[in-house]
């Protein structure tokens, strides 16, 4: 889909960053769950339960504010005929904030209830879309989500017999707007109106500590939790109007896409806890196939009429089943503080088909339609993370953690018709590093 050259260079003037979304869906949020293969839906219980599962907010009983950085840095490939090797991605960086705080009731409420909060913005814009032609190679479900302003809010409650709900939601930011251009006395202006707004998704989650296997304290070792997410999408939308640039019949341009989308998901997982460790495995199921893809047609038609205009492509996204598994052993030092090393491991598969339907373009050579490759692509990955924390203790207010994930991209083909078909690799070195405070 083809722009004027006037209407391109307007919108660039007055769209002045750019930046993509949901680094929890790709990488997890926290100094934790991260490290951990991206489990916590039975096993968290601080801030990063605001995101994995918010009924174990209430499992918090000290407030505690956790400020870090994290980021990732890509090199992704595409290789064949007609096509770059490896693709330029700017790396992700972006700064989080997370708070924990147990609401003080009294009585049969008292260490039942606890609020939490999950923040992250990234270090350079708050909300980024691309348009790229379709035959571009880009990876856009994984480098370009890696950055967006995001917050989400959670609460978490304890009813007892070992039963924990809770529930939240996120919030994104996207952007909508429009531009019209003017000529007045023979000077061409444009007049602007961008606005950056929310948009929000539900959370819900559920918790139960099993009656059996209990340590010699009486406590409950085994737990199972189920989350569920809506799905929850940052458009960008901007209208080009410069029909009253000339007298020539100009539509209105309709510059807008998906620049960040997180599908529904459902999360199952169990957990046990003893002696110091702490094991989780779980699976979550990821509704790719209500994706609406990238793109939005360049130029609207009216309601029921047939424009004959150029359309995105349409592909076929599948839904996912995402395993997951995480260990972490912690080492008890003296006066409360200690030690905990962590590990865990995830598969992250494609919702991308590996046959991509053919994408269409104007040829202002040929001056007529000819068929281009879609090259939107995508592999699955193999995803390998460790961290490690210190607890102070009673020695010092603080709590210090690290963590790090290495994806592997499955080496993939890609059938690109017209083209030649593409041979897909890399890998993604993702990590942050956080600092708790408790007050």
């Amino acid at each position: 889909m083809r722009l004027s050259g006037l209407c391109l260079g307007v919108l660039l003037l007055a769209w002045p960053s750019l930046a993509q979304a949901s680094p929890e869906d790709l990488f997890g949020w926290g100094p934790r769950s991260p490290a951990m293969g991206g489990t916590g839906t039975a096993s968290s219980s601080g801030a990063d339960a605001t995101y994995t599962n918010p009924a174990l907010l209430s499992r918090v009983h000290h407030n505690l504010l956790t400020l870090g950085f994290q980021g990732a840095n890509f090199d992704l490939h595409a290789d064949g005929p007609g096509l770059p090797g490896r693709i330029s991605t700017l790396p992700a960086r972006g700064f989080i904030v997370g708070a924990e705080v147990p609401i003080p009731f009294g009585g049969i409420l008292k260490d039942r209830i606890a609020a939490g909060m999950a923040f992250y913005t990234p270090s350079d814009a708050l909300v980024r879309g691309r348009i790229l032609y379709p035959e571009t190679p880009e990876y856009a479900l994984l480098a370009d989500r890696a950055q967006s302003l995001a917050v989400r809010l959670g609460l978490g409650a304890d009813i007892g017999w070992g039963i924990r709900v809770g529930a939240g939601f996120a919030a994104l930011a996207q952007l909508v707007g429009s531009i019209v251009v003017v000529n007045t006395a023979g000077s061409v202006g444009a007049r602007v109106d961008d606005q950056l707004v929310a948009t929000y998704a539900p959370t819900f989650g559920a918790a139960w500590d099993l009656p059996f296997d209990r340590a010699d304290d009486g406590a409950r070792r085994w737990r199972v939790g189920l989350t569920w997410r809506g799905s929850i999408d940052a458009r960008f939308g901007v209208l080009v109007d410069a029909s009253k640039l000339s007298t020539l019949n100009l539509p209105v341009f309709n510059i807008a896409g998906i620049a960040q989308y997180d599908p529904q998901q459902l999360v199952f997982e169990v957990a046990r806890e003893w002696d110091g460790w702490t094991a989780a495995a779980g699976v979550t199921w990821k509704n790719w196939s209500a994706y609406p893809g990238v793109l939005e047609p360049t130029i609207l038609c009216p309601a029921g009429q047939e424009c004959s205009l150029l359309s995105p492509p349409a592909i076929k996204f599948s839904d996912t089943l995402v395993p997951r598994a995480g260990l972490e052993r912690a080492i008890a030092l003296p006066r409360h503080a200690s030690i905990k090393l962590r590990g865990g491991f995830f598969l992250e598969p494609t919702p991308v088909p590996s046959t991509l339907p053919s994408s269409q373009a104007y040829d202002s050579t040929k001056k007529e339609l000819v068929d281009v490759p879609t090259r939107f692509f995508d592999t699955t990955r193999y995803v390998f993370s460790l961290g490690a924390g210190v607890d102070f203790g009673d020695y010092l207010p603080f709590t210090l953690d690290f963590w790090a994930q290495y994806h592997v991209l499955a080496s993939t083909t890609t059938t690109t018709d017209p083209a030649p078909a593409a041979s897909l690799s890399g890998d993604v070195l993702a990590y942050g590093l956080t600092l708790g405070v408790r007050f």
